[in-house]
């Protein structure tokens, strides 16, 4: 027993000695501020439910149940926790191994004419490889820093999922604006042939204003079933997203009050996406993983330390089995040291540190478009917005102008050319503003996700 306790207390000792480099968050270098201005009025509201700055119940909804039964993440909620698993696996290395046995035998003597013998065994056996240079609590640390990825990974996988409800969404609703514009102008159109057709029977002008009357209708006529066919290819794209069917998702048109909402988004510091974006968060743990690995390969340099023992008993009965002189035990260390290979285990080390290296860069990458995703969405979001103010005004023009043009027309006053241009103006700038309306929740929608929102 005191050689138990000496070699237990021996190996304590030995383990406190870890080789290899120990990790530390690299110094990121990020801008102090955004190139780009902010959007006005940005608030500080927590990024985590972006979705509920656009005020839409259904919106919300739509991510609620996505974020909860899309494949995408089920799949990412499972390996999250295959790596926990795979966690204690490698943590249970640390640990002594311990199992059991015992047997019981029968035989006869003298090919069954004597009485036959009979044997009882009980054992134990125990292992234990002593993590004397820390290669095993580095491979822990690995895999600690594994799990961090694979929930970090999660977080991207629900940050890019709920973008992509959202934008899917909105482009339902573009396409769906769209075609209820398309079919408003179509009814002013359809108007205009008419008075095309009273005033070429009347004789006040040439049958050319009918035919062109005509064109114009069937060309607006003609861009309502890819409208429709839009709305139906959106619908059945958010439902994939929802992780359900077509059939099965019901989607209403939002008021005006909520389609005219434009959300602030609080932009924070560059230095704030260090700690909020998922990937760049992923991109530390697996450089803190890697960094964990040359830990390990640099242990495997070293010897290797264990301990085995092992505790039997044996006897022709049962009740002998405890027995003192049918007992023994045996317990002692071994140490395995590797001799050639080859330079295979400095090669190792060599390929770790280059992949610690890679892993670096990658957290670098993964900074400098996080920072560009950000301006990108900013300057979109700005430019965007300039747009639907000038468009705005250039609508209203060219409303009038429409208006106007086909009171001429009526008086005989201007031909159905000038009626035909105002007109077709007129759409045009109002599916702008439809187009504007989504660019502008767009960028709001990749704004928040670039910013680490939805997680």
């Amino acid at each position: 027993m005191k050689s138990f306790i000496l070699l237990s207390t021996a190996s304590a000792l030995l383990c406190s000695c870890m080789v290899g480099p120990d990790f530390s968050t690299p110094q990121a270098s990020v801008p102090a501020t955004w190139a780009s201005s902010p959007p006005p009025k940005s608030s500080s509201q927590d990024l985590a439910s972006w979705w509920n700055l656009f005020q839409d119940n259904q919106l919300k909804s739509f991510i609620a149940k996505g974020l909860t039964e899309s494949p995408d993440i089920l799949t990412a909620v499972s390996k999250i926790k295959q790596a926990r698993s795979q966690l204690t696996v490698t943590g249970s290395t640390l640990w002594p191994s311990i199992s059991g046995s015992a047997g019981y035998n029968i035989a006869p003597q003298n090919g069954f004419r004597q009485a036959t013998n009979q044997s009882f065994n009980l054992g134990s056996n125990l292992s234990w490889e002593l993590d004397v240079f820390g290669g095993t609590g580095r491979a822990v640390e690995a895999q600690k820093a594994a799990l961090m990825a694979s929930v970090a990974s999660a977080g991207s996988i629900r940050t890019t999922l709920a973008a992509e409800i959202a934008v899917t969404y909105f482009s339902w609703i573009t396409a769906q604006e769209q075609l209820r514009t398309a079919k408003e102008q179509l009814d002013i159109q359809k108007t205009t042939h008419r008075i095309a057709v009273a005033r070429h029977e009347s004789g006040f002008v040439p049958r050319l204003d009918v035919e062109q009357a005509t064109a114009q209708v069937s060309s607006t006529e003609n861009q309502i079933p890819a409208l429709e066919a839009q709305i139906a290819s959106t619908h059945n794209a958010l439902s994939i997203l929802l992780g359900t069917y077509k059939g099965q998702l019901n989607i209403n048109l939002p008021s005006e009050h909520t389609l005219n909402i434009t959300p602030s988004v609080p932009v924070g510091l560059p230095s704030d996406l260090l700690r909020r974006r998922p990937d760049i968060l992923a991109a530390e743990a697996n450089l803190h993983q890697a960094t964990a690995n040359l830990g390990v390969s640099i242990a495997n340099l070293y010897p290797k330390f264990s301990l085995s023992g092992s505790v039997n008993t044996g006897a022709s009965d049962f009740g002998s089995l405890f027995k003192q002189s049918t007992s023994g035990w045996s317990i002692g260390p071994n140490v395995l040291q590797p001799i050639f290979q080859a330079g295979a285990l400095r090669a190792n080390v060599k390929i770790q540190e280059e992949v610690v290296i890679q892993q670096g860069e990658q957290y670098r990458q993964a900074i400098l478009n996080a920072v560009g995703e950000v301006e990108d969405a900013l300057i979109s979001y700005g430019q965007y917005t300039k747009q639907l103010d000038i468009t705005r005004r250039t609508n209203q023009a060219n409303k009038e102008a429409a208006k106007l043009a086909l009171k001429l027309y009526r008086e005989g006053q201007t031909d159905f050319l000038n009626v035909s241009s105002a007109q077709q103006s007129w759409l045009s700038s109002e599916e702008s503003i439809v187009v504007l309306k989504q660019n502008i929740r767009k960028s709001i929608v990749q704004l928040s996700k670039a910013l680490g929102g939805g997680w």
